[in-house]
């Protein structure tokens, strides 16, 4: 089995790694245990988000999700978590079968073995013990439909369009979701202004699209060269570059920021003074320049979503949230433009530019395995 690994310690040293033990042998760590699953991924997804979730590993737990192969306990690897597709090619648990096809989850490897899982509904759920006490959203796997061998190719190859949607926007727009909602629930007297920095990021356009439709205007802020592309979506109010920062009111502001750059930070608090009455810390998309600051909200989506479900009960708010995602997924098909890219190896010849910035906004990466 093959899997992506990076340093923990030095974004810049990753690798892929070949474990040791065949797959074809089924003598992968887990495999033939009650109830355990081999689910053969497809295909996954990779985003700024990834990123956060290396910048975070430590803090929130995302290095524990997917241990990295072949390697000693001293070393640094680990694994960033991936959103994607896998169908199940083993299965000791009566209630999923062989050909099953899920999304959630994934490392990027070729396999991924759950030591033990149950099925509640339709979902499956990953109960290996090393992810029992981390956020249980990540341990949800929602089923897919099977690719059909007497379907025409139109229809297989929407379903396919469709799962590369899923995979690059449900989660960013999961997020999106919950943010509208911690924006909303602001008292207008303390956001008359409200800033998204890093406003071509994926998870930006999903919540100005949200906004948008609850009637509250945003500010998009981002790099010079991306100002005319996101006045042509129509979402955000107002669209001004990182040098443009003099244009702000002053006025009560509320930041939402994807980017988590400090000099940005220190301009914008230069610039408000005061006037600066929220600072929400959501991604880390300029993440060789994180500082973090005492003052501010470090957002965690999971937190969120299991207060608003203690709330509202869970079946209400999955039907807000689904049906924002899903409209929110269908505006997106009008400026998307997926990229699909074969083999770990296409991840590692583009993770540099993942790193520093330079996939454009309007394009998903897609990583496919089969």
């Amino acid at each position: 089995m093959k899997q992506f690994q990076i340093d923990k310690t030095n974004p810049n040293r990753f690798r892929i790694m070949q474990a040791e033990d065949s797959h074809d042998n089924a003598q992968i760590e887990g495999a033939g245990k009650a109830k355990s699953l081999i689910i053969k991924i497809e295909r996954f997804a990779f985003t700024a988000n990834n990123l956060t979730y290396y910048m975070v590993g430590d803090k929130l737990g995302y290095w524990q999700f997917f241990p990295p192969v072949n390697t000693n306990s001293n070393e640094n690897w680990g694994v960033i978590p991936v959103w994607g597709v896998g169908q199940v090619i083993s299965s000791e648990n009566d209630a999923v079968e062989v050909g099953s096809r899920f999304l959630g989850y994934f490392p990027p490897a070729e396999y991924l073995v759950m030591g033990n899982t149950t099925v509640n509904g339709s979902n499956l759920i990953d109960c290996s013990p090393h992810r029992l006490k981390l956020p249980q959203g990540y341990n949800v796997y929602r089923p897919l439909p099977a690719q059909k061998s007497d379907a025409n190719d139109e229809v297989n190859t929407k379903q396919h369009e469709q799962e590369n949607c899923q995979m690059l926007l449900w989660p960013l727009y999961a997020t999106s979701y919950c943010l509208s909602e911690v924006v909303d629930a602001i008292p207008g007297a303390q956001r008359e202004q409200l800033l998204i920095l890093s406003a071509s990021s994926k998870t930006s356009l999903g919540l100005a699209f949200a906004l948008k439709e609850a009637g509250i205007d945003a500010i998009g802020v981002t790099s010079e060269k991306r100002v005319a592309s996101l006045e042509a979506l129509n979402v955000y109010s107002t669209v001004i570059s990182y040098e443009q920062l003099e244009m702000l009111q002053l006025k009560s502001t509320v930041v939402v920021d994807m980017s988590g750059n400090a000099q940005l930070k220190e301009s914008i608090r230069h610039r408000l003074g005061v006037h600066l009455t929220r600072y929400i810390n959501v991604g880390l998309t300029h993440w060789q320049d994180v500082k973090p600051s005492s003052d501010e909200e470090f957002f965690f989506a999971p937190a969120h979503i299991q207060q608003r479900m203690s709330e509202i009960g869970t079946a209400e708010y999955q039907k807000l949230s689904g049906g924002f995602v899903s409209k929110a997924i269908a505006w997106s098909a009008d400026w998307l433009n997926v990229k699909e890219r074969e083999g770990l190896s296409a991840l590692q010849d583009d993770f540099s530019q993942h790193q520093q910035g330079q996939i454009p906004s309007d394009e998903g990466r897609i990583y496919t395995l089969v």
